[in-house]
């Protein structure tokens, strides 16, 4: 694409639509540069640049834009759905540390099914479609509420399975509305305080505590949280309508599928992690409950870190590039921020594998499994910024496929866990998904390359 077909003024609504997607430090250094910035060829929706500019114009002097309410309520609003992206890392892996109790309870195997990945994709779509945003979170926390307490109350491991998959599709509406760091943040705390919980007041109190956080939640939502759906855009664009497989649309789109995918193996080998630790440092080590979930602190710790620095290392690189190129920017330039993490958590996965087999050193296999949870979180970090990048007017759906991929196609995997840790050892189970991990860095390569082409031809799907 040539300099003067994408070249766009920056009070347009490409304007709008790409530096919500970039941090502010990006938006500072852009005030300053020149009012120009390259952006992906949107020539078919160009029939209607002119309404969309004037509907974005006299939505930025409009008081009911929730981009125009004061920082205070901002801050006040954020801070809400803040509380509440708690609630997915903190459901998520609280049960973790109390999964050989669980199955002693009932004398069942180990059975992992997680549908967190299932409700984003209707959630999203509602959200996106129907104009609102806080109707999506009163309902997904009534399902949430309700699943906790079958779950607390449950008799057998079918209903528990059963319910903690209603519960998790509940729980998953914050997964594209909320900040995805908040969930990195908070995961050492459901780990932890789920290992003390189990072995202390019993696995059951668990969800008792989940039913009560979510109840507190669901009133804050409910008296306090405003809608923040921009109803002017709606007005703009009256042919909304509710469409839950219009996210799915995006997977026509080569850059997106190949990113989302790429996302998906990679998860893998975390909540296989994940589940492998309870089974065997309770088997190797002898921990408690609440020793594994102090040991849990390990890999928490790195999707924290990793999620907080990836973040501004892709920011420093998407500033770097804006500033040498005179305004120029491109999503993939996000990409190049990927590659050391890309790279980091396939080889300490294979290694952390080997060492785990022989009974090694705990501290030594914490340091491992910390340093793969903080490569991982760099990569996710820095390509879920640049699939919003890349699909301007589609954050939360574009976001939804990767909670749907993310979580659904592994939590499938995880059933069989078991049986492939018995067929293979720990350490060619390990071996084996690191390998694929590292060899699908390939699409990464490949998106790096033709991403530029692939977005010219993006059109936000109905």
């Amino acid at each position: 694409m040539d300099k003067t077909n994408s070249t766009n003024i920056l009070d347009s609504k490409d304007r709008v639509l790409k530096l919500e997607n970039l941090s502010f430090e990006i938006f500072q250094e852009l005030e300053k540069a020149p009012h120009e910035i390259y952006v992906q060829d949107l020539s078919k929706n160009e029939k209607n640049e002119a309404n969309d500019n004037s509907t974005v114009n006299e939505n930025l002097n409009n008081a009911d834009d929730p981009r125009n309410w004061s920082s205070k309520k901002k801050l006040f609003v954020l801070l809400i759905v803040a509380i509440c992206g708690i609630t997915t890392p903190l459901a998520g892996t609280i049960h973790f540390p109390a999964l050989i109790v669980i199955q002693k309870d009932f004398n069942a195997s180990i059975l992992a099914i997680d549908t967190f990945g299932i409700g984003p994709i209707v959630w999203a779509a509602y959200s996106d479609e129907l104009a609102t945003r806080k109707k999506v979170y009163i309902v997904s926390f009534l399902v949430f509420i309700s699943a906790s307490v079958v779950c607390a109350t449950a008799t057998n491991i079918w209903l528990l399975t059963a319910m903690r998959s209603i519960q998790a599709i509940g729980n998953s509406a914050v997964l594209p509305l909320s900040a995805g760091v908040i969930s990195d943040i908070y995961d050492p705390i459901g780990t932890t305080f789920g290992g003390f919980i189990a072995q202390y007041l019993g696995w059951r109190w668990i969800f008792w505590i989940l039913t009560i956080f979510g109840g507190f939640l669901f009133i804050l939502i409910l008296f306090f949280l405003p809608e923040t759906f921009n109803v002017n855009y709606l007005k703009a664009n009256p042919s909304l309508r509710f469409n839950p497989i219009a996210p799915l649309k995006l997977f026509k789109h080569p850059h997106i599928i190949l990113i989302v995918t790429y996302i998906c193996i990679s998860t893998i080998i975390l909540q296989i992690q994940n589940i492998s630790i309870p089974i065997n440092f309770s088997a190797r080590y002898n921990f408690t409950s609440s020793q594994i979930g102090m040991f849990l602190i390990a890999p928490s710790s790195g999707f924290m870190l990793g999620s907080l620095l990836g973040g501004k290392y892709s920011d420093y690189l998407s500033k770097k590039s804006i500033l040498s190129s005179g305004g120029v920017y491109y999503p993939e330039v996000r990409i190049k921020s990927a590659w050391f993490g890309s790279l980091l958590f396939p080889v300490t996965g294979f290694i952390y594998g080997w060492l785990l087999d022989i009974s090694f050193n705990i501290y030594v296999l914490a340091i491992l499994i910390f340093l793969c949870s903080f490569g991982t979180l760099i990569t996710f970090s820095t390509l879920s910024t640049y699939l919003v990048d890349a699909c301007p007017g589609r954050g939360a759906s574009v976001m939804s496929l990767v909670s749907l991929i993310r979580f659904c196609v592994p939590g499938i995997i995880m059933m069989f866990e078991t049986s492939i840790e018995e067929s293979l050892g720990v350490r060619w189970m390990f071996a084996l998904i690191s390998i694929i991990c590292f060899l699908s860095i390939s699409f990464l390569i490949v998106v790096y390359i033709n991403g530029k082409k692939w977005r010219s031809r993006f059109v936000v799907p109905t």
